[in-house]
């Protein structure tokens, strides 16, 4: 019983560490595209770069955004980050059928400020 317990507590640790995961994810693509004052490769470089180091498959959205002369992201503009994912928790793991799952879903949005300034031309 005390062995089942156990097993319980840390299939529950795996959740957790997804989601510190899919946070720290989220905050270095806001990094990159506050830094670059855009959505640029580099920001989607770094985000695909991390999603194979996790091994998670989150999908991402930039949203509450002001684009200006293009993907251009004027200074002291706010962004927001969405980041999701579902996590597929086992259960049950019978021996005579596949495992029980249910998928847990899963969200981290942070916002941004860009950090650089676009000479615009108009």
């Amino acid at each position: 019983m005390v062995i089942t317990l156990m097993v319980t507590v840390m299939s529950f640790l795996s959740i957790f560490t997804t989601y510190l995961n899919l946070n720290h994810i989220c905050r270095r693509v806001v990094r990159v595209i506050e830094l670059e004052g855009q959505v640029s490769d580099r920001a989607y470089d770094v985000f695909y770069r991390l999603k194979q180091q996790t091994s998670l498959s989150p999908e991402m959205t930039v949203e509450d955004v002001e684009y200006q002369g293009g993907q251009k992201i004027q200074l002291r503009d706010t962004f927001t980050v969405t980041m999701t994912y579902s996590h597929p928790f086992t259960i049950f793991t019978p021996s005579f059928a596949p495992p029980v799952k249910i998928d847990i879903p899963m969200r981290v949005s942070i916002t941004g400020m860009s950090e650089k300034y676009w000479k615009l031309l108009e």
